[in-house]
């Protein structure tokens, strides 16, 4: 990718404030243009550095390094990956990650410290299913991390090592993350990127002070100031789809700018779809999409709802990636994991049962536990044909040798006939495979290869819960409404459902949801087909239905 800044963009690369707000609607390439910043302030202070090191009479100074915080590390990796040249020989000087993963290093580092010596971390699916003493949990890590903030030792080590700091979608940030990124700042510059109409959290559980107004109160920080960038999209350079989805979040459904979306096709509505042919419906507009040389983002809502129409489309033959889901893969990753270490006599069945348990629960949405849990968990009883398979699992399994276990789990969600959760199962297993071979032959001895295979899938797990793992670039991928934001595909299919909750808004203008729709909306670079399922949809998308064709 060529990156030819406008007068704007080169005000923002060219500046030094202390504290620096970008702000911009989505695909206008504040991204793009942070890349280009930090390497133009890499290359201002690195004779600067040299400079200082030398009336100290140092023979060497640390090479200047950036810190990229985000809440996904693969949206803003594949943005980095694909503007190479942008960063050019300071690529690797650069470090991306998400808040989480960050916090979950520094707590694996020097969690000693705060008497943390070993973390472990724990699921919020297996927070359901039974308590674990001197675990940590995803709401934990950031607190723990802000504690270790307070050791001198750590803080100033942290404070010395970056010479600026971005931050992506600052308007999500939360109280403990801004406290987090004000804390490890030390003398460095924040870059901080932001659009307060893509401010899509602020009702998500423990969102403690996520508001567009972060934008506001961020100015009052010393040496602060705003640079608003030219509102022209370089993800459709119309513009005519970002154009129709501003006018949407305003409520503005019968703008010019709709009407120019719909009228050229860019955007297509089709509403009162029967819900018991989702599936069906969905499958024809991808299949139609990729025969047209598209990618596909697919956005629906919710956990059940998302594994549920992954499973249907695996079952129509439609190839696709599941995004955003983080828990579900683990899950199957860890059942598959330990069907191989019972085969090799390093875990119990109880234990596979157990991870069994998380998986199963790990794909449905709410509190409560399914039965089939409960069931692998020995709470209840299961039926005399469940119980069978189990045993006859049991038995495939036992004994078996590594290279072969692994194949008996990958059949596993089959033998069992699990409810959901098929294609986060297969993603597993063609993770899994390779990783079985690999160690096999790096180890002769099978108790070290297994060994080995552990410490492999347990760091996998931890970066898939912390969100610093990037998933992989199918050409159709399926994705919650709340992970679409840094996406982008060629065409987008968005699901709506007269069932889905979009939040405790009930009147207009419903600013919340309506930013949520502004962000799904502007994620296709050619075209975006919005499906209403149902006769009776939500207020927040019932103006929709006046659109369709």
């Amino acid at each position: 990718m060529t990156y030819h800044p406008d007068q704007t963009q080169r005000e923002v690369i060219d500046a030094e404030d202390p504290v620096l707000l970008v702000c911009g609607g989505a695909g206008i390439g504040k991204t793009t243009t942070a890349a280009a910043a930090v390497r133009a302030h890499l290359q201002r202070i690195e004779p600067r550095r040299a400079a200082v090191a030398g009336l100290r009479r140092r023979a060497r100074t640390p090479e200047a390094r950036a810190l990229f915080l985000s809440f996904s590390r693969s949206s803003v990796a594949q943005i980095f990956d694909r503007t190479a040249n942008v960063l050019g020989p300071y690529q690797s000087r650069v470090e991306i990650t998400t808040f989480h993963a960050f916090a979950w290093r520094l707590l694996t580092r020097w969690g000693a410290a705060i008497g943390v010596a070993e973390p472990t971390m724990l699921s919020e699916t297996e927070a359901k299913l039974f308590r674990v003493t001197g675990t940590l949990r995803y709401r934990d890590m950031l607190p723990r991390a802000l504690e270790l903030c307070d050791v001198p030792a750590a803080r100033e080590h942290l404070q010395a090592r970056w010479s600026i700091i971005v931050c992506d979608e600052f308007q999500d940030t939360d109280d403990r993350q801004f406290e987090l990124l004000t804390t490890i700042r030390g003398a460095a510059r924040l870059l901080l990127l932001g659009d307060p109409n893509q401010c899509i959290y602020s009702d998500l559980p423990d969102a403690v002070g996520v508001s567009p107004q972060r934008l506001e109160a961020v100015l009052d920080l010393p040496g602060a100031r705003r640079i608003d960038l030219p509102d022209v999209s370089h993800r459709d350079p119309s513009n005519i789809l970002p154009a129709a989805a501003a006018a949407i979040r305003r409520r503005e459904f019968g703008h010019e700018a709709v009407t120019a979306a719909l009228g050229t096709g860019r955007l297509h509505i089709r509403a009162g779809l029967l819900t018991d042919q989702e599936a069906d419906v969905v499958a024809d507009v991808v299949q139609n999409l990729r025969t047209d040389g598209h990618t596909v983002g697919v956005f629906s809502h919710h956990i059940d709802a998302t594994t549920g129409l992954s499973d249907q489309l695996t079952q129509l033959d439609i190839a696709h990636e599941v995004i955003g889901l983080p828990e579900c893969l683990g899950a199957s990753l860890d059942a598959q994991h330990a069907m191989i270490q019972f085969a090799g006599g390093t875990a119990s069945w109880p234990g596979v049962l157990q991870r069994l348990a998380v998986f199963v629960t790990s794909s449905v949405r709410g509190k409560q536990v399914p039965d089939l849990a409960r069931m692998l968990l020995g709470q209840i009883t299961p039926p005399a044909a469940r119980h069978r398979l189990l045993q006859e699992l049991r038995q495939a399994l036992r004994g078996a040798v590594p290279s072969e276990a692994v194949v008996t789990a990958a059949e596993a969600y089959d033998r069992l006939g699990l409810p959901r959760g098929d294609r986060h199962w297969r993603h597993a297993a063609q993770l899994l495979q390779p990783q079985v071979v690999r160690h096999l032959r790096r180890h002769r001895d099978q108790v070290d290869a297994l060994e080995a295979l552990n410490t492999a899938i347990a760091a996998y797990r931890t970066d898939l819960l912390t969100y610093a793992t990037g998933e992989p670039g199918a050409p159709v991928q399926l994705m919650g409404l709340y992970q679409t934001k840094g996406r982008e595909a060629d065409a987008t299919v968005v699901v709506l459902r007269s069932n889905d909750f979009y939040g405790p808004e009930r009147y207009e203008p419903f600013e919340t949801g309506s930013r949520l729709l502004y962000v799904v909306l502007t994620r296709a670079r050619h075209k975006t087909i919005v499906l209403l399922f149902g006769d009776d949809p939500r207020p927040l998308v019932a103006p929709l239905v006046k659109l369709a064709t």
